[in-house]
């Protein structure tokens, strides 16, 4: 395993965080001494989550993942604009889809103690879902990459594939009805490389999870044409209870087609609050209602865990997700001036 590599900040990065750390020191001496001279203030909710913010970003908590006996547990990761679906077999095996734009998904396995994966995939070469790929590589021993088999666009793709290879994982280029399975869940591949005409999103690998009764589709940036190619070979064989919405909720994808054949019980989007691409968009959103029942967002509810125990559904929100940027300083300048807490 490679050695894990330190980050660096530029100057311009290291005052913004002095800033921050500053204002949170004065702030916390602040509340403590208020809190001292009028302990009635310690039973005000907005205080209590006050300090919580303050420990969780100073001093972020570790603990392991512990899911229910024979179940099957997916945690779609916040990791801003961009994909990281955690993936963890009642066997214990774990697959991480995609790896983000930056260092989140690292953090967050680190967190967690997750240290080796069984499988990684990434579903095609941009920056917003392979950018924490080095990190992810550096901090877990990984056996099994799949990917698509082509040059990637880019040099970071081209970067991660030599990351890769030092690893040492045996590298797979799947082909469509390639199946693995990680104990009793089974996933097959949808897609393979394409020279579609369009860009990288297109030749996004589509896959298929099965556990028991229960059946999740991940399409990555999927958009028309991918979609339309997986209409033509599968169909209804499409449907699913659970639909990670395509290209983070773009109007190009989750078309109304492919919506009328998946016909999710749930729907999640993947995407960073305010970012400038839209997403999602009012069109997805629309059309993606019409034909689920419970739509969920990582950029309003951060890191979103859904359970399978091969015949029912259920879903949480993790708690002590790091809030978003604007979310957080809603609750430090804000919310105390108002009675109704933040979500």
């Amino acid at each position: 395993m490679a050695k894990r590599k330190k980050k660096s900040y530029s100057k311009k990065e290291l005052k913004v965080i002095t800033a921050i750390v500053v204002i949170l020191v004065v702030a916390t001496l602040l509340l403590t001494l208020l809190t001292f001279l009028f302990p009635s203030l310690r039973d005000i909710a907005l205080i209590d989550e006050w300090m919580t913010l303050v420990e969780s970003v100073i001093s972020p908590s570790e603990e392991d993942i512990v899911i229910p006996e024979g179940t099957v547990a997916v945690y779609y990761i916040d990791v801003g604009q961009g994909d990281a679906t955690l993936i963890i077999a009642p066997s214990g095996e774990k697959l991480l889809i995609d790896a983000g734009e930056d260092n989140m998904a690292s953090e967050y396995l680190q967190k967690h103690n997750i240290t080796k994966l069984d499988y990684v995939m990434f579903t095609h070469y941009d920056s917003d879902h392979i950018g924490g790929g080095d990190e992810v590589l550096d901090l877990c021993e990984v056996k099994n990459v799949i990917t698509l088999d082509c040059v990637p666009h880019n040099n970071m793709g081209k970067k991660l594939l030599e990351d890769v290879a030092a690893e040492g994982a045996e590298v797979i280029h799947p082909e469509p009805g390639y199946i693995f399975t990680m104990g009793d869940v089974k996933f097959e591949i949808l897609t393979s490389f394409t020279d579609l005409p369009s860009d990288s999103n297109e030749k996004s690998l589509c896959m298929m999870m099965t556990f028991g009764k229960n059946k999740f589709l991940f399409t990555g940036d999927a958009e028309d044409e991918r979609e339309a190619e997986m209409i033509e070979n599968y169909g209804k064989k499409l449907d699913a209870d659970v639909y990670k919405a395509g290209h983070h909720g773009a109007d190009n994808a989750s078309g109304e087609e492919l919506m009328a054949l998946v016909t999710p019980d749930y729907a999640v989007f993947s995407c960073g609050e305010g970012n400038k691409y839209g997403h999602p968009t009012p069109g997805a959103i629309d059309r993606i209602d019409d034909y689920t029942n419970i739509l969920l967002r990582t950029d309003t509810m951060g890191t979103i865990v859904i359970y399978s125990d091969g015949e029912a559904i259920t879903y949480e929100i993790e708690k002590g997700t790091r809030p978003s940027a604007s979310r957080a300083w809603y609750g430090i300048v804000f919310a105390p001036m108002f009675s109704k807490t933040f979500e």
